[in-house]
């Protein structure tokens, strides 16, 4: 039946599609997404189980993160391996909690999905409430590549290439200290308080334990370096030997993950001369992603069908992607345009662009 289906469509000339407008296009790619999305859905029926499977997903990814943790603490795996693992499960308990966000699991028991909230989100702790994320995420599927974008101009989406764009995409926090301003300023509904208020307890005690990690390790490392001119207490290795395991275990791994889908998202979204749904994204897709698509589900790959089409969870996003991604460079949509972060993410040549 697919094969049917993409003889039939490459028989057709492609001056045919050019003649579309951008709204029949969006179209035709989003009855691609759910024609195979009938068709695995009515192969497989385990996925007609879909509250149950977000669920476990949620419970079996949260265990295997504790899991790894413990094999680490005892000395069975190596810290590489255990935040290597814990990096990827934290990824899927991103994915999940996106999927959440549209309400694709338990909609109608609110009990089990703050359960489900709370898990991801203790697991995930770089990150803000996802009640908060729930209203930035709504709005960004509203006025996606526009500055009152709150979401994706957090993580620099629309900003100026340079080292400033890099901090952003790396760090949480000097991104809000960045783009505060500007977005009090252009995005009505970004509140200062909001986000304060939306970053306790899990954020707040997860850059705690990082900052802390990092600062004490630089300290040890210089005070190596030259000779050791400090003499260092008892209960400071202590506190190092700590903060050293929740790194392993805890904040290395949300770090990596967060950096990972913060570098792709901000770059396949596109900003500033955005007309329409079929201009919003772009997909990232070529081998050397790996390591950041390792980290963020594949995210660069698959999240433009999303903007396509929202209510289908992540796995069965991924499921569709081969079978749809010709559809969508047939249609028009971009692929692997990476000079746009040297335009600030616009669609067109560079423009003079403004540091937002």
């Amino acid at each position: 039946m697919i094969a049917i289906a993409e003889r039939a469509t490459a028989q057709v000339p492609t001056k045919l599609y050019t003649r579309l407008s951008q709204k029949e296009k969006s179209k035709k790619i989003m009855k691609w997404i759910r024609f195979r999305d009938r068709k695995l859905r009515g192969k497989f029926e385990f996925l007609k189980h879909q509250d149950e499977l977000g669920l476990a997903i949620t419970l079996g990814s949260a265990a295997g993160m504790i899991l790894f943790a413990g094999l680490y603490i005892a000395g069975i795996i190596p810290a590489w391996a255990c935040i290597v693992a814990n990096g990827v499960l934290a990824s899927i308990l991103h994915e999940v909690e996106h999927d959440l966000i549209h309400n694709l699991y338990y909609k109608d028991n609110l009990k089990i999905q703050n359960f489900m909230f709370w898990t991801v989100w203790i697991f995930r702790g770089n990150t803000v409430s996802p009640w908060y994320r729930r209203m930035i995420h709504t709005l960004h599927h509203k006025v996606s590549g526009h500055k009152e974008d709150i979401e994706e101009r957090l993580i620099g989406n629309g900003m100026k290439f340079g080292l400033k764009r890099f901090i952003t995409m790396m760090d949480g926090n000097m991104s809000f200290l960045f783009q505060s301003h500007t977005l009090r300023r252009e995005a009505p509904k970004f509140k200062r308080s909001e986000i304060t208020r939306s970053s306790w307890p899990y954020l707040v005690i997860y850059f705690h334990l990082w900052y802390n990690f990092l600062f004490i390790n630089l300290f040890y490392i210089g005070n190596e370096l030259l000779g050791k001119p400090v003499e260092v207490p008892a209960w400071l290795d202590t506190v190092r030997h700590l903060l050293n395991i929740s790194a392993v275990v805890y904040t290395i791994p949300n770090w990596i993950r967060q950096t990972s889908i913060q570098v792709v998202s901000s770059n396949m979204h596109y900003y500033g001369d955005v007309k329409g749904l079929h201009e919003q994204t772009q997909v990232l897709n070529r081998w050397f992603l790996f390591p950041l698509h390792l980290f963020c589900f594949n995210f660069g790959s698959t999240h433009g069908i999303h903007h396509f089409v929202v209510n289908q969870p992540f796995y069965l996003r991924q499921a569709v992607a081969p079978f749809v991604h010709p559809a969508m460079k047939r249609y028009g949509i971009r692929f692997n345009d990476f000079g746009s972060i040297f335009r600030g993410n616009r669609l067109g040549k560079e423009q003079a662009l403004t540091a937002a």
